[in-house]
């Protein structure tokens, strides 16, 4: 009969299906609030029955604690469980309804990101072994261990779940690792990089070696957003979408940095960070992805809309030591938030955001997440291990 769902793909689904007969389950996943991954693994017969009669799927609601909502497939995502086995399969889904991003004013939009995350073997065999000296695009540290498991992650993604790598490297902290991802349309490119992150997890945990995304130092870890705007006559609006993004920098942080960690990466001052300040270089892995890119794309074309100048210069210093003269002359002027309470206010604050992205989620967006950090202070101070802890294996 055919699912009566308002989303497209399902002639994919089928024919995905067809193809891999010894199927035998379907891990539907989302991501709530807090970018936590969720999964319900359901057999093929029961989720085809359920298609079949055109049923939505009923789930939990994430941001409540009783009540229900529908979890709706996007058939186009399905692709082979990232594993040695082809039973198993992950289609990804999402709460309510569908709202598809349009091309707005002939222009459309590509996105890759840079995964960071640092590496640590917790089984060595020989323990006076030293380790090799760990340093930015260093050959020896990358193949004293996680040069093969890297090669593996990439295989997974590129050959089974169609997701393009286009490099791997050292990064310049301690144990640092760097994961190029290639350009996808915005939704895919999202989805392509919770792939990526579970993949790494998977692939390392497997191997004996830990995985740490936690962006507060000694790690320092990102999760930098490359975005490039196609379409005839970019030329004339490229400045325009920056500024537009730039006038909502501080609310977007509500969703690029929601943890208070998020923000020891990106003080002033800080060298790895301090030349970044006016792109897109703020999120790291506990950012809400989905809502940060909708934020960004809104904000942007927002500002194509009402022909916004571009009043930032190009800064090719780290920002925190100018003067107050030679930042004015720069154009910048606005500091962003330095915790999460800051930019939240922001957010809920932000008419253009709030009525785009919508009200009723974004306030139930900024609940959840206080009530997150308020665990997380429950945990520790920062900085402290059971702190730390606590969050790296939510992250």
């Amino acid at each position: 009969m055919g699912p009566n769902f308002n989303i497209g793909g399902y002639e994919k689904f089928a024919a995905f299906i067809q193809t891999h007969a010894s199927l035998q389950f379907i891990h539907l996943q989302s991501t709530d609030y807090t970018s936590t991954v969720g999964v319900r693994t359901l057999t093929l017969r029961h989720f085809q029955s359920l298609v079949d009669i055109g049923l939505p799927l009923i789930n939990r609601d994430p941001g409540r604690p009783a009540g229900q909502c529908f979890l709706l497939p996007d058939f186009n995502t399905v692709h082979l469980y990232l594993d040695h086995t082809r039973e198993h399969a992950v289609v990804f889904c999402y709460f309510g309804n569908a709202t598809p991003l349009r091309e707005e004013l002939g222009l459309s939009f590509r996105v890759g990101f840079e995964l960071e995350f640092s590496a640590v073997q917790l089984d060595v065999t020989n323990p006076n072994q030293k380790a090799e000296v760990h340093a930015s695009s260093g050959l020896r540290a990358i193949e004293s261990f996680m040069l093969p498991l890297l090669s593996d992650i990439t295989r997974r993604l590129e050959l089974v779940a169609n997701v393009p790598v286009e490099q791997f490297h050292c990064g310049g902290s301690d144990n640092a690792y760097e994961l190029v991802l290639g350009h996808l349309p915005p939704l895919e490119a999202v989805d392509g990089l919770v792939t990526a992150k579970e993949t790494t997890r998977r692939v390392c945990r497997e191997n004996g070696v830990q995985v740490l995304f936690n962006p507060a130092p000694p790690e320092i870890n990102g999760l930098h957003t490359n975005i490039s705007i196609q379409g005839d006559g970019v030329e004339k609006v490229e400045e325009s979408f920056l500024a537009g993004v730039i006038e909502h920098l501080g609310a977007l942080c509500a969703f690029a940095m929601p943890r208070p960690e998020s923000y020891a990466r990106i003080k002033a001052g800080q060298w790895k960070r301090g030349s970044g300040c006016w792109e897109i270089r703020l999120p790291d892995a506990s950012a809400q992805m989905y809502l940060f890119m909708a934020g960004v794309l809104a904000a942007g074309m927002e500002g194509v809309r009402r022909g916004l100048e571009l009043r930032v210069k190009d800064c090719q210093v780290d920002v925190a030591m100018l003067t107050d003269e030679e930042r004015l002359e720069l154009g910048v002027t606005e500091q962003l938030p330095t915790q999460p309470g800051q930019a939240f206010q922001l957010l809920l604050n932000d008419e253009l955001l709030m009525g785009s992205i919508g009200e009723e989620l974004l306030t139930m967006y900024v609940t959840i997440q206080e009530l997150y950090n308020k665990k997380l202070d429950e945990a520790g101070p920062e900085g402290s291990e059971p702190r730390k802890a606590w969050l790296m294996a939510r992250i």
